[in-house]
């Protein structure tokens, strides 16, 4: 299996290059926003985020003392949402439109665009917090990429058969699932750890006098 998925990888090494230099350029150019100083975009990405949140809010909320003691129940289960969350977010956000190909400049590229404004206005107490709140973050992030890869891959086998040594577009369309499938093996592994980093790192945030919503260092 991950022979499999080390060969899909390896095959896809160009596509994955490419829109891994694009999402990070698109993060820079966002934190470049951030410090030319624009309130407009400030306040658009503000209320951007208000609904998200508070949706996070009404699914977290209620652990968030048990999480502060360390309930290992609590951990665990925020750590199976945060897992779920994640899992459906990449399938939804970025493997479904990247079968289009052009909605990731929205999905993908727009969202590190967003991310990187964000990122610009991030204080943190020591430099630990600020290092283990980017490790925690890069993990996902890089699911995002590994995500799009998958969907912009199928879209483009359809469109180019020979992408999969076929002349047929639906033989190259089935064949560039099974791509995805082993993509997301990758993404499986990394998201699990990834979940349970977060909430670990939440606890530590809550521990220091921080709500965790929205979750920002410590």
């Amino acid at each position: 299996m991950f022979t499999n998925t080390l060969e899909t990888l390896i095959k896809l090494k160009r596509l994955t290059l490419i829109l891994l230099l694009m999402y990070i350029v698109s993060i820079a150019g966002g934190i470049g926003t951030h410090y030319a100083g624009s309130t407009g975009i400030a306040s658009f990405v503000e209320k951007q985020s208000q609904d998200s949140l508070e949706a996070i809010e009404s699914i977290f909320g209620r652990f968030r003392e048990p999480v502060r003691n360390g309930h290992l129940g609590a951990i665990i289960s925020c750590s199976l949402i945060v897992f779920a969350i994640n899992i459906l977010g990449n399938f939804s956000s970025f493997t479904l439109p990247g079968i289009f190909i052009v909605p990731v400049a929205v999905t993908l590229l727009f969202g590190g665009w967003i991310q990187g404004i964000s990122l610009g206005g991030i204080q943190a107490s020591s430099f630990t917090s600020l290092f283990l709140y980017l490790s925690m973050g890069s993990l996902e992030w890089i699911t995002y990429v590994i995500a799009t890869v998958a969907g912009v891959n199928i879209g483009l086998s359809v469109l180019m058969p020979k992408r999969q040594n076929t002349t047929s577009r639906w033989k190259a369309f089935k064949l560039a699932w099974r791509d995805a499938g082993r993509l997301y093996i990758i993404i499986f592994i990394i998201l699990a750890f990834q979940a349970v980093f977060e909430i670990l790192y939440v606890r530590k945030v809550l521990q220091t006098g921080g709500t965790g919503v929205p979750l920002v260092p410590y």
